[in-house]
């Protein structure tokens, strides 16, 4: 497959998973927010700060939120902010318009019709919903991934597409669990009291809050742990994506499961391995948050190799351009 075709696609459901994710994840926000008070800290430090430093955002960056609905528009429709859902569904739109002939027209409506309906809401001065905006992004999110599995014949342009879902996933997971660390709920100020809100939001953020027991508010961060990193069948766990992402490049590469033929399959094995070793004790060793760091470390060495497997561009030698250029001339 051509690079910019490989490359482009990839980032296509990245976005878009990317979107989804965020604003599944500050929709269940807000409606914890409503439910808690602390009498030392306010909602801007016990939940959307914490989402602000699990994305990688710098205290200057957002300087001018000081309150809730300035920080649900920099995070959900924020054109000036290269991480807010309206960007995501804008570079995946943008993405797609440049190569509409791999995509059927159902798929291009659907992503159009996202970012319009997206572009709407970033023009309006009425206050943010994020309940009305999360259903709506999630449900153009899931409808063309949808039309992604139902239309679409499994060759290189499918799995592309996918390896860019399941490698987002993976990360989006990774930031969620990040929050544990990121939320005041351990701390003096925030107390135990605070845990039930950061479990609930990381679970029903990525869609585990209708797994049996885990709607409640009975904290089990082993459990937890064994879920969203360690499980082999749930489908937004990590070590569930990484595996599909080891399937997926062995698919476009054609070789047999512990055959390696390019950098990415080598280093997706590695960590396959890792997650597997981890999944037998079920436990996360030493300290969460660089545990989690290493986990996006390992996801991003997977994504240069599929990069320099499949879209990198290998300049020509001068013997290769003498060449091309008497073809071309014939």
């Amino acid at each position: 497959m051509l690079s910019r075709v490989a490359e482009s696609l990839m980032w296509l459901s990245r976005y878009v998973e990317r979107a989804e994710n965020l604003a599944r994840l500050i929709e269940v926000t807000d409606q914890l927010a409503l439910d808690y008070s602390h009498p030392e800290l306010t909602g801007m430090d016990l939940f959307w700060k914490p989402i602000l430093y699990a994305y990688g955002y710098e205290e200057d960056e957002v300087k001018g939120c000081a309150s809730k609905d300035q920080y649900l528009r920099f995070l959900l429709l924020d054109g000036e902010n290269m991480g807010s859902v309206y960007r995501s569904i804008s570079f995946a739109r943008e993405n797609a318009r440049g190569m509409r002939e791999q995509l059927s027209g159902e798929m291009w409506e659907a992503l159009n019709e996202l970012y319009l309906w997206c572009r709407d809401q970033s023009r309006s001065e009425s206050l943010v919903n994020p309940a009305v905006f999360g259903a709506r992004v999630r449900q153009g999110c899931l409808h063309f991934r949808g039309l992604v599995e139902e239309m679409m014949s499994r060759k290189e342009t499918w799995c592309f597409i996918n390896l860019g879902t399941m490698l987002e996933r993976a990360d989006q997971t990774s930031r969620l669990l990040d929050l544990k660390t990121m939320m005041p709920g351990g701390s003096k100020a925030g107390g135990k009291a605070f845990e039930p809100y950061i479990w609930l939001c990381i679970m029903r953020g990525c869609g585990a809050g209708s797994q049996g027991g885990f709607g409640n508010t009975e904290v089990d961060w082993p459990r937890l742990n064994k879920t969203l990193v360690f499980s082999d069948t749930f489908p937004r766990s990590i070590r569930f994506c990484v595996r599909e992402v080891n399937r997926l490049l062995h698919k476009l590469s054609g070789s047999v499961m512990g055959v390696y033929r390019n950098e990415a399959e080598m280093a997706c094995g590695r960590f396959m391995a890792e997650l597997d070793l981890g999944a037998f004790s079920g436990e996360i060793q030493g300290d969460l948050h660089d545990y989690l760091d290493s986990i996006q470390q390992s996801l991003i060495e997977i994504g240069n190799g599929i990069q320099e497997a499949y879209t990198h561009v290998i300049p020509m030698t001068e013997e290769q351009e003498e060449t091309h250029s008497v073809v071309g001339e014939s």
